[in-house]
């Protein structure tokens, strides 16, 4: 059986070999049967040896004489001519698709750094609003720090005016107070103020100070005690110091080394003035006459003491106050006054004795 079987599927499988190189690429054929040359198109059968039914003699294609193109002139094959837009469509598409995606990541990259840019910009404009609000914010606490620094140096003004004119009022009272009940002694008891302090043991030598009431006594100067036998009949003096100069006893605050009241010569001898003792000022009044009195007000050009009670020359011009003042503080119609240096003298023009000193500052 297989002696039989091997020949037979060798003969099919020849069989078909030939038949497959029949069927080749369309244009390419062997030699025509019966020996022929190629280029005899006539004597020809049709491409693949194929001959007309019933064996006879080849039939001539009736669509016209067919030459079959060499091997390698050039001239396209009639089995590849189908195939051949096709093929061409694809080379020269295949080309363009690499550039359509380059184009395509071209495009990509400048999206990417168009948006890239944009994001930049929204960064720095968001930096610059921001430093922009900043710059405001350190100009509103600058001008706040401003506003405070001109506002706290005019309240700490206000503040320490306001102390100074309690302060100013509490020793003003003092002084009335001291000048009023020193006014009311008699004559045997200022005796006795001259009796009691010590002249040689209190004076001040080479004293270049003012010895008004308000000033101060210089620092270097040497306070000395109340003595008691003063402070049993007046008791006034009981926190004080004094000084002697020249022959008047200055009585001082050894706290703030500020004078708070003078004992001239001219007290010892005399009584009771109750004209003197009658004028009696709040600080407020005082700040009124301050007020109602120019700074550039003529001041008197003479040396005085201006001790309470001290006479004024009579020669020396004296000058009443102005009517608005005398409307607010009418006991001031009884009096006059002059400047002298920065004093404001009050004087009682019957005796022409000085009835209070204010200071002008």
């Amino acid at each position: 059986m297989r002696r039989i079987l091997i020949p037979a599927i060798a003969a099919a499988l020849a069989a078909y070999a030939g038949h497959a190189s029949a069927q080749g690429p369309a244009g390419r054929e062997g030699p025509a049967s019966g020996g022929g040359h190629p280029s005899a198109g006539p004597s020809s059968g049709p491409p693949g040896g194929m001959h007309a039914p019933g064996g006879g003699a080849p039939q001539r294609d009736m669509s016209g004489p067919r030459a079959a193109p060499e091997r390698g002139s050039g001239i396209e094959r009639p089995g590849r001519g189908a195939e051949g837009p096709a093929r061409t469509e694809r080379r020269q598409a295949e080309p363009q698709q690499p550039n359509r995606e380059r184009e395509r990541a071209t495009q990509h990259e400048q999206n990417r750094a168009a948006g890239q840019q944009q994001r930049v910009q929204e960064r720095n404009a968001e930096r610059e609003r921001a430093r922009a609000a900043e710059q405001d914010r350190d100009q509103k606490r600058a001008e706040e720090r401003r506003g405070r620094s001109t506002e706290q140096p005019d309240a700490r003004r206000d503040r320490q005016a306001g102390e100074r004119n309690k302060e100013g009022e509490r020793v003003a009272q003092r002084r009335e107070e001291i000048r009023s009940a020193r006014d009311r002694l008699g004559r045997e008891e200022r005796q006795r103020f001259r009796t009691a302090f010590n002249f040689q043991r209190a004076r001040a030598t080479n004293a270049r100070f003012d010895t008004h009431v308000g000033h101060r006594v210089p620092r270097s100067v040497h306070l000395y005690p109340v003595p008691r036998e003063v402070i049993t009949f007046f008791p006034y003096y009981r926190d004080y110091s004094y000084v002697v100069v020249d022959d008047d006893i200055c009585i001082v605050d050894p706290r703030t080394y500020e004078i708070v009241d003078v004992i001239d010569q001219g007290y010892y001898g005399g009584g009771p003035n109750r004209e003197i003792a009658g004028l009696s000022l709040s600080q407020s009044q005082m700040a009124l006459i301050r007020d109602s009195i120019p700074r550039d007000f003529p001041e008197t050009p003479i040396r005085l003491r201006l001790a309470l009670g001290a006479e004024v020359s009579g020669d020396v011009e004296i000058y009443e106050f102005p009517a608005t003042l005398l409307d607010r503080i009418p006991k001031l119609n009884e009096y006059r006054f002059l400047v002298i240096e920065d004093q404001i003298v009050i004087v009682e023009p019957r005796d022409r004795s000085i009835a209070l000193v204010i200071d002008r500052s």
